[in-house]
């Protein structure tokens, strides 16, 4: 008869998140895993699968409350789309300046995702959602009149997905988080009505 488990997976699940965001995927050893959330690799197999696995199940809960995040902005009571499109890019700049790292997202699209499908997969995905959000931002724009009709609303929201990594690469480098309020002002501008 098997054993019950004994541990909390979410709790377990966070520990290895942390340590894949703070090593990274190649340098952090199922030794490493088996240390940090203090259970043993027969349990961690089992329970999330070999160490590739369970980075995709670290990422796939992340990647959740990330787009749930920026969701949430569109979600409530405002429905101005210029103070929408600046609270998404904020968001992501400031929890990346609070936290003094880059996103999870950001580390294992540049670490692992050029050789790995799988993650490729993921990473995708998610990004696909948040370009969604943009999307809908623009469009709700566009027909309150806030924003130009004559920029590509598809176009346009992918490139404000992938320029938040850029914005906080902006504020690791120069420390200047008034800078990066400014370039977010000067994107949002190229887009105004």
């Amino acid at each position: 008869m098997g054993r019950n488990k004994e541990f909390d997976y979410e709790q377990k699940l966070d520990i290895a998140l942390e340590l894949f965001w703070t090593q990274g995927y190649h340098v952090t050893s199922i030794t490493d895993l088996e240390r940090e959330m203090r259970i043993n690799r027969s349990s961690i197999y089992p329970t999330y699968g070999d160490k590739k696995e369970l980075l995709i199940k670290c990422l796939t809960k992340y990647l959740k409350g990330k787009v749930a995040e920026y969701a949430a902005i569109t979600g409530g009571a405002n429905t101005d789309a210029i103070e929408n499109l600046r609270r998404m890019f904020r968001l992501a700049v400031d929890q990346s300046i609070r936290e003094g790292r880059t996103c999870l997202a950001v580390k294992m699209a540049f670490e692992i995702s050029p050789g790995d499908e799988d993650v490729r997969r993921v990473l995708l995905s998610s990004e696909k959602k948040i370009e969604g959000i943009y999307y809908n931002i623009l469009l709700a724009g566009q027909a309150q009149g806030s924003l130009r009709n004559n920029v590509d609303a598809k176009l346009t929201a992918d490139f404000f997905a992938a320029s938040s990594s850029a914005l906080f690469k902006n504020y690791a480098l120069n420390k200047n988080r008034k800078a990066v309020y400014d370039m977010i002002e000067n994107l949002i501008s190229m887009v105004k009505a």
